[in-house]
């Protein structure tokens, strides 16, 4: 037998192979580490139509131009992408905004940016169907995952559950909840045909979705809000004490979320509810939040949030938003700059409590359409009064809902209950005219009407009868005045602001303050 040899270079890489074979095997390449992901979130809320500066503490901020320009200067400082989203309430509220139908404001978000809004209660005040004609003017979606057509699981074809912005490889999914109880707190019929569900599994079954489609971070914006005891002022500063429907759903959530950013009360909120961070940025453009999120390992961390007053004179404004803005106001310059009348005093006063302001619209209310009395919610007290000139844009910023004032007659037994609604806190939160109240905050809600008396000196009895002016939508038992809606109505020729308008110009010039003191209290 022959036994042959390898050539030496086949021989030599034979040998090669059983020394690789027989020498302990390399360690392993360590794995590249993990690329972290960022987002920053940059909010508003309660916009209503502000698209030029407001005063704050004697120094212009906000206006849709001077925003942009803060907007386009927090995305620049950011290392990731920025993605800008709305709480609702953004269209209503102004001359420019509310005589466009609120195409003005929807110019000026496209052009700002805005990248996802919720449906806010407001956004209904002109019905349905000017509400969708602007979902389609704008260039980003409108959300609401707890809006369905009622009786159904399907949402109405202009507004959408969630929606997924995918921005340098990062996928940020946005969730859009709506107040459950905007039906409430809307004119009557302006939310026919819709279902307003309960927040926390509609966010929750998004979220399971956005999840399930990819996303590296899911945010809600939700039409809630909330109140603190102490709001905070410093940028980063955290508020305490704080309650209110945003973070009761924020608690009630299964599903993870990264962050809840709400609107509605128009407060300054900077806290956690539960894990969850929430701001909430005041209102009237005056405010903005940036929360950045950072995600590695499966987990979300927030690593920079706080609440920014957008300064005039920190930026130069955005051109392009400052155009669209000048040429609306130009088209409605002429109306909103007629002077209506000149007030002696500035008319403080929105919140709760009774203030001159408040009275001088439930007198005109009053006065008027000839009623024996008149209740005016807080919540239709939209701005305060200068003094000096008051112009019909100033007016209108005041009462900017075009509610028609009706007159019902009601029971004394009625009335007192439409009175006990307003003083279920610790202050009013209605005005009147023609009567004064009497009422004891110690006592029992709806147990603290004491007395009623007209302004000719008469006691209401239960039985006694009398004529109410109100607006339609208190009428049809908004802000949860229910007791009016069984009384008999009678239409005026009056809307809210043309009443106030027709009022002041009756009156003596200047304009002079109408006294406190229609709400008594028990010592």
């Amino acid at each position: 037998m022959t036994i042959s040899f390898p050539r030496p270079a086949v021989r030599a890489a034979w040998l090669a192979l059983a020394a690789a074979a027989c020498s302990p095997a390399p360690p392993a390449a360590a794995p590249a580490p993990e690329v972290a992901k960022r987002v920053r979130i940059v909010h508003t809320n309660d916009f209503h139509g502000r698209l030029l500066p407001q005063a704050v503490s004697q120094r212009a901020a906000g206006g849709s131009a001077v925003l942009a320009a803060h907007f386009d200067s927090a995305a620049a400082r950011f290392a990731g992408p920025t993605v800008i989203v709305s709480a609702g309430d953004d269209m209503q509220g102004t001359a420019v905004s509310n005589l466009s139908w609120g195409r003005a404001t929807i110019d000026a978000h496209n052009a700002a940016g805005y990248d996802a809004a919720a449906i806010g209660n407001h956004e209904f005040d002109w019905g349905q169907d000017t509400l969708a004609a602007r979902v389609r003017d704008s260039r980003f979606p409108w959300l609401a995952a707890n809006v369905f057509v009622a009786g159904t699981r399907r949402h109405p074809a202009w507004v959408r559950p969630w929606v997924m912005v995918e921005r340098r490889g990062v996928r940020t999914a946005v969730i859009g909840v709506a107040l459950q109880t905007t039906p409430e707190i809307v004119l009557a019929g302006r939310t026919a045909g819709l279902e307003f569900g309960p927040e926390a599994p509609a966010v929750d079954a998004a979220a399971r979705e956005a999840r399930a489609a990819g996303a590296d971070f899911v945010v809600v914006t939700a039409h809630l809000g909330a109140a603190c005891e102490t709001a905070g002022s410093a940028p980063e500063e955290l508020s305490a004490g704080c309650s209110g429907e945003a973070l009761e759903m924020a608690r009630a959530l299964t599903e993870p979320v990264d962050l809840v950013v709400g609107g509605h009360t128009h407060r300054r909120v900077l806290t956690m509810a539960g894990p969850v961070p929430f701001a909430e940025a005041a209102s009237y453009s005056t405010a903005y939040s940036v929360t950045d999120l950072e995600r590695r390992g499966g987990r979300t961390a927030v690593t920079h949030r706080a609440i920014q007053v957008p300064w005039a004179d920190q930026v130069t404004p955005y051109t392009q938003v400052a155009r669209i803005v000048a040429a609306w106001e130009a088209r409605v310059r002429p109306v909103t700059e007629r002077t209506i009348a000149t007030s002696a005093v500035a008319f403080a006063g929105r919140g709760r409590g009774e203030y001159p302001l408040g009275n001088l619209l439930a007198d005109a209310h009053r006065v008027q359409t000839g009623a024996d009395a008149s209740l005016v919610n807080n919540g239709s007290i939209r701005r305060d009064l200068p003094a000096g000139p008051i112009s019909w844009g100033t007016l209108f910023e005041l009462q900017p809902f075009q509610n028609a004032l009706v007159t019902v007659r009601v029971s004394g037994a009625q009335l007192k209950a439409t009175l006990e609604n307003a003083v279920l806190g610790a202050a009013p939160d209605a005005h009147i005219s023609g009567m004064t109240v009497t009422w004891d905050p110690a006592a029992p809600a709806g147990r603290r009407v004491r007395e009623i008396r007209l302004s000719n000196g008469r006691v209401v009895a239960d039985a006694d009868t009398v004529t109410l002016a109100v607006t339609e939508f208190l009428a049809g038992g908004g802000d949860r005045f229910t007791s009016l809606t069984e009384a008999p109505r009678t239409a005026t020729s009056w809307l809210d602001l043309d009443a106030l308008i027709a009022y002041l110009q009756s009156l003596p010039q200047p304009v002079a303050a109408p006294a406190v003191g229609r709400w008594r209290t028990i010592p």
